[in-house]
């Protein structure tokens, strides 16, 4: 099996449906991938509509995306982990994309670009901003990738121990550019995806303030906060601020 489709969930129910059908459709073949959902025992709909697309749905009594997509990982048998994010969707050829760049040995590593799939002006341009500062590092040769639709070869996954468990944000940064220095990884424009923007219709301003804090931070001193709360569970931009430690 190629590739193994790693979506991390906790109370999902209202996106996870379009989420695993945007897998389920994609223009490859369906016996070259497998879709595993690593549910943190969500109390909504979530794992039950997942047992309906997914080939396998774990449940976890331990919360983190990063907890999350590592159990999904120990139990994936395809050599290339793909990581989606359950409020986003594919474009049919994602997957397609993604063999055309692992068929060169040297990557190690690939992220798609996700673009809003809501959300006004300025959300949407905070997400096309994100990544276009993606390929800018990228050109520099610094591998700094959001976590929304990435893509690594298991081998090296394994090798640098998956996504740090006591990092609550930037852990999807962190893994990319410790992978690097195993091989190469790259930006592929073609491979797209859609992601909500609901982090950003509440609280847009102290949230991206606290996303470049956190990646700077992060940066300087190798270090990030230990949880991030879901958007739902976040009622004023104080309650953010109180994770940075």
């Amino acid at each position: 099996m190629e590739f193994s489709i790693i979506v991390p969930t906790y109370m999902e129910e209202g996106c996870i449906e379009k989420c695993l059908r945007s897998i389920g459709d994609q223009r490859y073949k369906r016996t070259e991938f497998e879709i595993i959902v690593s549910d943190a025992r969500s109390t909504d709909h979530t794992a039950d509509i997942a047992c309906q697309y997914a080939d396998s749905v774990l449940v976890e009594d331990r919360r983190g995306i990063a907890y999350g997509r590592n159990a999904g990982a120990k139990k994936a048998r395809g050599d290339i982990l793909v990581f989606v994010d359950a409020d986003s969707t594919l474009d049919q050829d994602f997957l397609s994309h993604c063999h055309q760049e692992f068929s060169n040995p040297a990557i190690i590593g690939m992220t798609g670009v996700a673009k809003p799939s809501d959300g006004g002006i300025l959300q949407r341009f905070v997400y096309r901003s994100t990544y276009g500062m993606v390929r800018l590092f990228d050109f520099f040769g610094l591998s700094l990738f959001p976590g929304i639709c990435v893509a690594y070869r298991r081998a090296g996954f394994t090798e640098v121990g998956g996504f740090r468990e006591d990092f609550g944000i930037v852990e999807d940064l962190d893994l990319s550019r410790r992978i690097s220095h195993f091989g190469t990884c790259t930006v592929s424009q073609k491979a797209c995806a859609y992601v909500s923007t609901r982090r950003l219709k509440k609280n847009l301003f102290p949230t991206v303030l606290f996303h470049m804090y956190c990646d700077v931070r992060y940066l300087i001193t190798g270090k990030a906060p230990a949880s991030y709360p879901k958007v739902e569970e976040i009622h004023s931009w104080r309650e953010l601020w109180r994770h940075v430690h």
